[in-house]
């Protein structure tokens, strides 16, 4: 089951990813509702992206800000679970004009970052990312 901070923080790194090549493009936007509230209580997401765009935050701080909300105490994010992530950032990164070399980027540091976390018995633990860099 997925936790409101998992997916609020879903939300912020959606944000940063569609903030990474400048303003948010309509197309984006529209991508995010439509997938996000496909999901399972993906009005949490939708929620966590347009926090980040009314609050004003920079890329950096978006996804920071959803990579520590992810890290939250009792979160872990499944292999079933990241695939399903990282899908969502595809697709929404393709949605305008496809997805630029930044986009592509992002969701493999993305990736790696999921993917760097020590396993155990299949879950994958998310470290909180440093503000620094």
């Amino acid at each position: 089951m997925n936790s409101p901070d998992l997916l609020m923080g879903l939300g912020s790194v959606i944000y940063a990813l569609s903030k990474i090549d400048g303003e948010l493009q309509k197309e984006e936007v529209k991508a995010v509702r439509e997938i996000l509230l496909d999901e399972p209580h993906g009005d949490l997401a939708v929620c966590g992206f347009f926090l980040r765009d009314n609050f004003g935050y920079s890329t950096e701080e978006a996804y920071d800000t959803g990579m520590r909300r992810m890290a939250g105490e009792g979160i872990e994010v499944n292999r079933e679970t990241r695939k399903r992530f990282i899908n969502i950032l595809l697709r929404v990164a393709r949605a305008h004009d496809g997805a630029s070399r930044a986009e592509w980027e992002f969701i493999r540091k993305f990736w790696r970052e999921l993917l760097s976390m020590k396993a155990s018995e299949g879950e994958v633990r998310i470290p909180m990312l440093s503000s620094t860099g």
